[in-house]
């Protein structure tokens, strides 16, 4: 087995060329090469069966009266493991093996008497390669619909909005197979949402955005650094909606006339991939970015980030009958800014607001993933702690306001020092109560233990004990 090299500009097909005539063999290799197609060469039926397992071949000539295997015979072993190789038999005895009939009896796409010449053959060569090139797009479409239906319940779970779009990028990866990727968001105060993928994006205004998540080349980029030609690409999806398959693949991100944002993939293998196949993804995208969109806005403040005081009661009363079921330990956290007021009054309540911000984020970054925080009203935050006992809730309550204490937030050149109190109830592992009274049980004294904390001085976590007292404690005094 030899591998011919090819001179002339690379078609990307490989041949393999199968004659146990040497001659014949390397004279058509030559005239193959000149088309640019990557060729292959085997005497016999058995090099040809090994090279179609070890390599990609596109298209394999293959001569039919050999010693050992005949043509026949390596037709039926090569389609026992891959249906997609187009294969022209050919003969010089086409009279005792009739085409209509050969090609009736196995799965090839051409038989060729080798007495009409080369330029017959070459005509072959063309046609089962553009068959090659249907039946691949065929099995990527395939592959393509099956891949969607199934990533499309994941798209479509409630999760936060940042989540579902490394998932949307994720997703899209899997699609196409590309490996760099960048999620740009809008800055705060524009509406619209921004996303790309080895590339870049823009919003429906033409305003500037943040990138949040980005991998390969745009893993540390900014809009300002991508090209003009890739700005006016973006520009251009967003002002037309279309989508746009080339060196570039183009995916605007629309909710019905209303675009959310331009996906834009680095695309080595141009024109590779199914365009239509991708706008089916981005209308699904679409339209769970904008279902998480919705959901958020019912369900998260806007200020500090966290959830609002109905949905978070809405978790506390479902983790709490999850808990009573199964009898495990649930913990709440009751959170007041001290002096809040104070603030407002000396500095403005835009000033309370970029406390409140910080707020929010501080405690998120204190927080695990599997806990629940929420805005409950005012400068009065809380958090839920499923699967946690008094001991762990105290833990993470003085976590909670050691950090909020040593943030140093600034104001008109001015710096603003913060603490809070915070009261801790824990439902015990068992317990007698219906779980619509537990819910209101906890959370009163969880309340109850933070006005306890007010009282003895503030910037401090009171844990109420559940014993027949109904004992406060300060957590001081716990962990002495």
């Amino acid at each position: 087995m030899a591998r011919l090299r090819t001179t002339a500009q690379p078609s990307g097909h490989t041949v393999l060329v199968v004659d146990d005539d040497d001659a014949l063999r390397s004279t058509l290799c030559r005239l193959l090469e000149v088309d640019g197609h990557e060729v292959l060469s085997a005497a016999s039926g058995e090099q040809a069966i090994k090279l179609c397992r070890g390599r990609d071949v596109h298209i394999m000539l293959l001569d039919y009266f050999m010693p050992g295997m005949t043509g026949e015979d390596v037709v039926k072993a090569v389609r026992t493991f891959d249906p997609k190789v187009q294969i022209v038999l050919q003969t010089g005895y086409a009279s005792e093996k009739p085409p209509r009939q050969m090609l009736r009896e196995l799965d090839i796409q051409g038989y060729h008497d080798k007495s009409e010449g080369p330029d017959k053959l070459l005509v072959w060569v063309d046609a089962a390669l553009k068959t090659y090139r249907h039946v691949r797009a065929l099995h990527a479409s395939r592959s393509g619909l099956e891949y969607i239906l199934k990533a499309t319940p994941e798209l479509h779970r409630l999760q936060p909005l940042d989540d579902l779009l490394l998932g949307i990028l994720l997703q899209i990866q899997g699609l196409l197979g590309f490996t760099s990727a960048v999620l740009a968001v809008l800055t705060p105060g524009h509406e619209a949402l921004a996303l790309a993928i080895s590339g870049a994006v823009l919003t429906a205004e033409l305003q500037e955005f943040t990138l949040r998540i980005g991998t390969g080349r745009f893993g540390h980029t900014d809009w300002a650094l991508l090209t003009p030609e890739e700005q006016a690409l973006i520009r251009g999806a967003v002002e037309s909606g279309q989508a746009h398959l080339g060196p570039k693949v183009i995916l605007p991100l629309k909710a019905g006339e209303r675009t959310l944002g331009v996906v834009m993939v680095d695309n080595p293998a141009q024109g590779s991939g199914d365009l239509h196949l991708l706008e089916i993804f981005a209308a699904q995208a679409a339209v769970a970015v904008e279902n998480a969109r919705l959901y958020s806005l019912a369900t998260v403040d806007d200020l500090t980030g966290l959830m609002n005081k109905r949905a978070w009661l809405g978790r506390l009363q479902e983790t709490v009958q999850l808990a009573a079921r199964h009898a495990f330990s649930t913990s709440v956290l009751v959170l007041d800014l001290d002096h809040f007021k104070a603030i407002n009054d000396t500095y403005g309540h835009l000033a309370g607001d970029h406390v409140l911000a910080a707020l929010g984020i501080c405690v998120q970054q204190q927080l695990r993933r599997s806990d629940v925080a929420g805005r409950y009203g005012g400068e009065e935050l809380v958090v839920l702690l499923p699967h946690t006992p008094a001991a762990g809730a105290l833990i993470i309550a003085e976590r909670l306001r050691a950090a909020i204490e040593q943030l140093r937030l600034h104001w008109n050149g001015q710096e603003i020092t913060v603490t809070v109190s915070i009261g801790i109830a824990s439902l015990p592992h068992q317990f007698v109560q219906v779980p619509e009274d537990l819910v209101i049980d906890i959370f009163a004294r969880a309340d109850e233990a933070l006005y306890e904390a007010k009282r003895q001085g503030r910037n401090r976590v009171v844990q109420h004990v559940a014993t027949g007292s109904g004992a406060l404690q300060d957590q001081r005094a716990l962990l002495c």
